[in-house]
């Protein structure tokens, strides 16, 4: 089977399998919650997996990798990454057993293809086979793009430190985990150990691995992987209220569940955005900036940086000239696949989307840093135009494989779509038809359901606040001198170094993964280099290949949307 089978029919083979999982249940709900979260790798810690994600393969096969990803900040620092990796034997990856190792594997090879892509004076658009060949076969195995993920860089890339022994002034509990009273000093009082693995307490987080080395990019990581613990309980809490609705005609009691289930969720939302708000104690914007963004970019509309048809994954050259088999790029004699993928992104976090799900809020962006979107290369090359699926919908495929499964059934649960939002406007259209006003239940429900609507649009202000912090301020100013791209001290693909004092103009990534550097060309031919003076400056593109500013505030303006109900 060709390496790249998978890649090119994943979307609609998976389409195709989401749906019959969907099909589980329209307006039905399992009467077991946890059951429902076992099949669908829903932890207790949410979409963390339930213990520590592999910190080693185990196979000595395997130390290569180990050794170079040990190595991986060092290396980048000094330039010298590719020529190691070009270096590097191509292992194969049937040695692999566990789905931990498959994880592991597809982690390491992740920060590789990002380290060689974006770890030069100039972008690579050429993946080698020591990193391409095993990345194509794991991803094909766990069913994700061959590129930098949340999954990669949060969800499998962290480690929980041990507690700090109980001191002797804590607080003892009770066995029935009450705070003791005056009336229950004769009580026995247990005390209980801590949780050995608690990703949500921030304290004893450590990430396995980072670009950098630097204690910014360590607490950017980490601050997703707390968000995501904390997260955690409301799923089967809100998956609840779901199977209250989709049972509406025979309990009356749904109003009151769904009540009590969307207040939880405010708690929920503010406490993961209080999470949220925590990046200011550890991550520098400036060194975020210019140093850690670089490498979470895709290679989706980074035409700007030399990435025009994204990245070329290289199997090797051709036995013999004119061989059939993957497209090959010319003048190389190589085989192997251009392939374009948005780079690691926060929306790609099934929590969130998991909110919006049940919520009801409806997203209509496909989320392009161009106003005209994309257009497929087959449809440019039909003169049609192809629609781009809403980003939201498309980052699902950058999602582990069951989680997506898991939103499309989610999606289908209450009243068979809608979520939430529909069952409340249902409620409202049957009393005004009866031509009578809300009972109090029904206004309780109500405004529980706006509470939350607007309680989500808060949390996505305050990630607004996060980009202008971090994102959009440092765009403007000078490059600190100390965060200035050094020239390579190896000479690969015509990067700078490659005779010694030979300066090579260096591209600033951090500005062209912005998307600001094709725009301010194009802006000096148009007006003489005026651009960045008209109002607003150049659009900023995120790393997932949206235009960032106005893509974020329609997605909150659509939260906030969603919850006018009744209007």
């Amino acid at each position: 089977m060709s390496p790249f089978e998978h890649l090119s029919t994943s979307t609609s083979a998976a389409s195709k399998q989401i749906s019959a999982e969907s099909d589980e249940s329209d307006s039905s709900f399992p009467d077991h919650i946890q059951t429902l979260l076992n099949k669908y790798d829903v932890t207790t810690n949410g979409f963390l997996p339930e213990g520590p994600p592999l910190e080693l393969l185990p196979d000595e096969y395997y130390a290569p990798w180990e050794e170079l990803i040990r190595r991986l900040p060092e290396l980048l620092d000094a330039c010298a990454f590719r020529a190691e990796v070009d270096g590097l034997p191509v292992l194969e990856t049937d040695r692999l057993k566990s789905e931990e190792e498959w994880r592991r594997a597809y982690v390491v090879l992740c920060f590789f293809a990002h380290g060689y892509i974006w770890g030069g004076s100039r972008a690579s658009e050429i993946l080698p086979p020591p990193i391409s060949i095993p990345l194509l076969s794991v991803s094909s195995h766990l069913d994700l793009p061959p590129i930098a993920t949340y999954a990669s860089l949060n969800l499998w890339n962290f480690r929980c430190v041990a507690p700090p022994p109980p001191s002797s002034s804590s607080s003892p509990l009770t066995s029935g985990s009450q705070q003791p009273t005056c009336n229950s000093s004769a009580a026995a009082k247990v005390e209980l150990p801590q949780k050995v693995f608690d990703p949500k307490d921030l304290s004893r987080l450590q990430t396995l691995h980072t670009f950098t080395g630097t204690p910014s990019e360590s607490w950017f990581y980490l601050v997703s992987v707390a968000m995501e613990a904390q997260g955690a309980y409301i799923i089967p809490i809100m998956l609840r209220a779901l199977q209250a609705i989709s049972l509406r005609s025979c309990d009356e009691t749904w109003k009151e569940t769904t009540t009590k289930a969307l207040r939880e969720l405010v708690n929920c939302v503010e406490a993961v955005g209080e999470l949220l708000e925590r990046m200011y104690e550890g991550c520098e914007a400036m060194v975020f900036y210019h140093r850690i963004r670089p490498y979470l970019a895709g290679s989706k509309g980074m035409g700007g940086v030399g990435l025009g048809r994204g990245v070329f994954y290289d199997l090797g050259a051709m036995a013999k000239e004119g061989e059939n088999g993957e497209e090959e790029v010319q003048g190389h004699g190589r085989k192997g696949k251009w392939m374009a993928y948005r780079g690691g992104s926060n929306g790609q976090s099934s929590l969130i989307q998991f909110w919006d799900l049940v919520l009801g809020v409806e997203h209509v962006s496909a989320g392009n840093s161009s106003p005209h979107g994309h257009v497929s290369s087959s449809a440019s090359r039909s003169g049609t135009k192809e629609k781009e699926k809403p980003f939201h919908e498309e980052v699902r495929e950058y999602m582990p494989l069951k989680h997506r499964q898991f939103l499309a059934l989610v999606s289908k649960m209450g009243l068979g779509s809608g979520g939430i939002r529909k069952a409340v406007m249902e409620m409202m259209e049957a009393a005004e038809q009866e031509g009578r006003e809300l009972d109090d239940k029904e206004r309780e429900l109500q405004g529980a359901f706006t509470d939350a609507t607007r309680a989500l649009a808060g949390f996505r202000n305050k990630h607004l606040q996060i980009v202008a912090r971090y994102i959009v301020i440092p765009s403007r100013q000078a490059v600190p001198e100390g965060m200035k791209k050094r020239p390579g001290v190896h000479g690969v693909d015509g990067e700078a170094g490659g005779k010694e004092g030979q300066v090579v103009p260096v591209v600033n990534l951090a500005t062209a993964s912005s998307g600001l550097l094709s725009q301010r060309n194009e802006g000096e031919k148009e007006d003489g280099g005026k651009n960045d003076k008209k109002e607003g400056g150049p659009e900023l593109t995120g790393t997932g290949g949206t235009a960032l500013l106005p893509f974020l505030k329609q997605t909150r303006d659509e939260t906030l949307k969603a919850g006018e109900v009744g209007r």
